[in-house]
């Protein structure tokens, strides 16, 4: 009777935990994040120092602009919210397709920016009317020639 009594215990604790690792690994599966293809071009910033804006297009016809107010050459996994406190970040907005502009705020992340090699990053971005935008990005540099100062 013991033997039948550890055995139904075993099997109920075997079923619990394989229940529970399913549950938890169900909720943590998320669809993969769409990865966009994107333009990285030289920028000036306001104050006429170095930046770079990635431009990524979406289907709709309309883009998401991330102007960064700094030089190209991230080394380390970055985040930057937007917009900073203190504006001196850069900026990011939504372009339509027929010119007008509306800025976004949340959150962007860099790989590593460095002139001359593809941009890797992701973005959680949302709009002042609630449409979320969120992806990864990966960006080729652009040939425009641009002189600050």
């Amino acid at each position: 009777m013991k033997s039948r009594i550890f055995l139904s215990v075993l099997l109920l604790l075997l079923l619990i935990s394989v229940s529970a690792i399913w549950f938890f690994f169900r909720v943590d599966i998320k669809s993969p994040a769409q990865v966009f293809p994107a333009t990285v071009d030289r920028d000036c910033a306001p104050w006429d120092g170095g930046a770079f804006t990635v431009s990524i297009p979406l289907r709709d016809g309309s883009s998401i602009s991330i102007s960064m107010y700094r030089s190209p050459d991230i080394k380390l996994p970055s985040r930057y919210s937007f917009p900073d406190e203190a504006m001196s970040e850069g900026n990011v907005y939504l372009r339509m397709p027929e010119g007008s502009l509306a800025t976004l705020t949340g959150d962007v992340w860099f790989q590593r920016v460095a002139e001359g090699l593809p941009v890797e990053g992701r973005f959680q971005l949302t709009s002042a009317r609630g449409a979320r935008f969120e992806g990864k990005f990966l960006a080729e540099w652009g040939e425009a020639i641009i002189y600050c100062g």
